[in-house]
């Protein structure tokens, strides 16, 4: 797997001051594209144009600390050599260094969807989603660390995580985590020794023709642990031949993080833990306030359930999906 960070660290500062001079690398296996470094120890992707695309247009813009010119003549300094060429340039102009890393990190993730040789709708697309990226590390979180962390480790569990990832959702707002067919999957985790867990009432009551299942993880914070930055690098090596299901995670990720993605390194909870307590459950099987039993004019009903008397499902995660989804 290409490391754009690392790459990136080894480039010199380029002699020339000019705000359009660069020390850069062509991306191995996307070597018309280059990952660079302006003289402010800024990252910049450079993204080839071909000749017959050097006439279409998208707007320079300046959002989100993200700086995006297009057919920008620019002055490259690689391998002692100094060569002149026209690029779309998206750049991060920001000072934080967690941020800086994340933009290269999207970098990467971006460059194998981008391709050789891309299309105007390509170039487009990739302009879009680092501006929609870097929009949503402004915002307000929508999940604690802990939530996206049980979330991220279900994926990571997966031989399959693209399948996963097709099925998580697409807003947090969605009443559950993931959804495959009939199958609607919510994601608990409690970081007491206790498997209670919060719960409103439309996650645990009946749903017509659909299956509901809980996965119940117990989690401790653990220095020695694995944090989200390191659950996404696992997951991520499983999925280099999806780059679709790539754009996908970062996104979600992000935008549940938003304004915390500077923590998305330092807080590190137990693997081991996490993994030796996952259990699945049935809805049918947890303790619950019954729809019949809760009045019309009454709403967000929500409650705490204890599931040390449920009975789980021995199952892993892929089998878990087969089983609910194979007549479908």
């Amino acid at each position: 797997m290409i490391d754009l960070k690392e790459i990136y660290d080894k480039l010199p500062l380029p002699k020339n001051q000019n705000s359009n001079s660069y020390s850069a690398k062509a991306i191995k296996g996307f070597e018309n594209h280059r990952i660079a470094k302006n003289y402010a120890d800024n990252p910049s992707l450079l993204i080839f144009i071909s000749e017959q695309n050097q006439d279409f247009f998208i707007a320079n813009q300046n959002l989100f600390s993200i700086k995006v010119s297009h057919n920008l003549k620019c002055e490259i300094e690689s391998d002692k050599k100094l060569t002149h060429n026209n690029f779309s340039v998206v750049s991060y102009i920001g000072q934080n260094d967690d941020v800086k890393d994340i933009f290269l990190s999207t970098c990467q993730v971006l460059i194998k969807s981008l391709g050789q040789n891309p299309t105007n709708k390509k170039i487009k697309h990739t302009v879009g989603k680092f501006i929609e990226l870097f929009k949503a590390i402004k915002e307000t979180p929508t999940k604690s660390l802990q939530g996206l962390w049980a979330e991220l480790f279900i994926i990571e569990q997966s031989n399959f995580p693209e399948n996963l990832i097709n099925g998580w959702h697409s807003i947090p707002e969605e009443k559950f985590d993931f959804s495959f067919g009939k199958l609607r999957l919510e994601v608990k985790s409690s970081a007491t020794n206790v498997r209670t867990h919060h719960f409103s009432s439309g996650q645990l009551n009946p749903i017509i023709d659909t299956e509901i299942i809980i996965a119940s993880i117990l989690v401790n914070v653990n220095a020695g642990g694995f944090s989200i930055i390191e659950l996404l690098s696992r997951i991520n090596n499983k999925i280099n031949d999806f780059p679709r299901q790539k754009e996908k995670l970062h996104l979600l990720i992000y935008s549940t993080l938003g304004v915390n993605i500077n923590k998305i390194n330092q807080v590190k909870f137990d693997y081991e833990l996490a993994k030796e307590s996952l259990k699945f459950y049935k809805s049918t099987e947890i303790p619950k306030i019954e729809i019949n039993n809760i009045p019309k004019e009454v709403s967000n009903v929500s409650f705490v359930s204890n599931l040390v008397n449920s009975t789980n499902i021995v199952l892993n995660i892929d089998e878990l999906i087969q089983s609910f989804t194979k007549d479908n």
